[in-house]
């Protein structure tokens, strides 16, 4: 997790490059693979003649999901694999609204965007998204069953999209008693549940998926970042998957590089890889958590879950976090502001991230706060 700029100055990465560089910058599980697929064969025709590591791949990650099927249609970013989802949802239900929730982040696509509540990037195409999505407060109440219940009684909605921790959100975690609430609800009512797991998916949250804190198995689940060992590869599974039936000649959703064969190849080493090293994961973990411990206050909340935390700074000024991200750069840390205001230190670094790691980003932490 360390890494230089031209001028020979180090940095400990904090973001592992949203969540994508899970196993650090150069794992030697992902090189070895990539070197050994490349010479055999770089690209191919993913949904026609399918290569040997995506059929490999395809068939690990049936081994970790949790559905009885494990329909798989693969693609290159997080924001195609929502997209998949949504359109799967469609299909299934012949509805065609949706449900998610503020500060979630589903991707910049047209259909995820529309699941998106933050303006800056609905700006100028409101028109346009407003018609298909109804975007519910954020969870912090024993009201937002009841206001969930009452949008689902309608019967018009597809979906429930929602990210178990949310990422730009401020990488705050649902409370577990909505979740189950809501997954009750949604079967109640014929809607779907689809959990947006592109950033918590593959350890990131100290479990192999994030769904696993809240004791809910979603009907699709939508997984990138982390999978593809630093390659561009996402994955939409689900049983419900199976609506979009065989193909009689031409396949009805799909893309140039779906299952890509470098991708396939790196991405089975590193799921390999990350379930192989969940044991000592939850080990490392409970070091990490007495390091939180330490800096948590009455001035400095910690949000999320496992290796996805966000320290909420309380009563700050907007941007707050982005100014102490800065600040933290030139003591040689890499991090990402969060949440709606910015008031949120994101920290997401590589799974083989140590206690020791923390403990030195939180000395510098607060150096910084007192001599503000």
């Amino acid at each position: 997790m360390r890494l230089w700029d031209i001028e020979g100055n180090r940095y400990t990465d904090f973001t592992a490059c949203f969540g994508v560089a899970a196993l650090g910058h150069r794992p030697k599980a992902a090189l070895q693979a990539m070197r050994k697929q490349s010479a055999k064969l770089i690209h191919g025709m993913g949904d026609v003649h399918p290569s040997e590591s995506k059929i490999r791949f395809l068939t690990l990650l049936s081994q970790m999901l949790p559905f009885a099927k494990a329909n798989t249609i693969l693609s290159s970013t997080g924001s195609e694999t929502v997209e998949t989802a949504l359109k799967t949802a469609v299909l299934a239900t012949n509805r065609h609204q949706f449900l998610s929730f503020e500060g979630g982040y589903h991707g910049l696509l047209t259909g995820p965007l529309r699941l998106n509540s933050r303006e800056l990037f609905r700006q100028g195409f409101d028109s346009w998204l407003e018609t298909s999505a109804t975007i519910l407060p954020f969870p912090e109440s024993e009201e937002a069953t009841s206001k969930l219940e009452d949008a689902l009684k309608t019967k018009k909605y597809a979906a429930i999209v929602m990210e178990p921790v949310q990422g730009r959100g401020g990488d705050r975690a649902f409370p577990k008693q909505f979740v189950q609430d809501a997954a009750q609800l949604a079967k109640k009512y014929g809607t779907l549940l689809i959990f947006d797991e592109v950033f918590t998916g593959f350890g990131r949250t100290g479990k192999l998926f994030a769904f696993e804190h809240f004791d809910v198995v979603p009907d699709i689940l939508c997984l990138g970042k982390a999978m593809g060992g630093g390659l561009p590869l996402s994955a939409c599974a689900g049983d419900v998957l199976e609506v979009w039936g065989k193909s009689t000649g031409e396949a009805r959703h799909t893309s140039t590089f779906l299952g890509h064969p470098l991708a396939c190849a790196v991405g089975h080493a590193t799921i390999r890889e990350i379930k192989n090293m969940l044991p000592q994961l939850g080990k490392e973990l409970i070091l990490i958590e007495k390091e939180f411990g330490k800096l948590e206050s009455n001035k400095i909340a910690v949000n999320g879950l496992g290796f996805m935390k966000g320290l909420h700074f309380r009563g700050t000024q907007p941007s707050f976090a982005f100014e102490l991200s800065k600040k933290l750069l030139k003591q040689g840390f890499m991090t990402l502001p969060s949440g709606e205001k910015g008031d949120v230190l994101s920290l997401t670094p590589p799974l083989i991230a140590k206690a020791k790691d923390y403990a030195r980003i939180f000395d510098a932490i607060k150096s910084i706060i007192q001599h503000k």
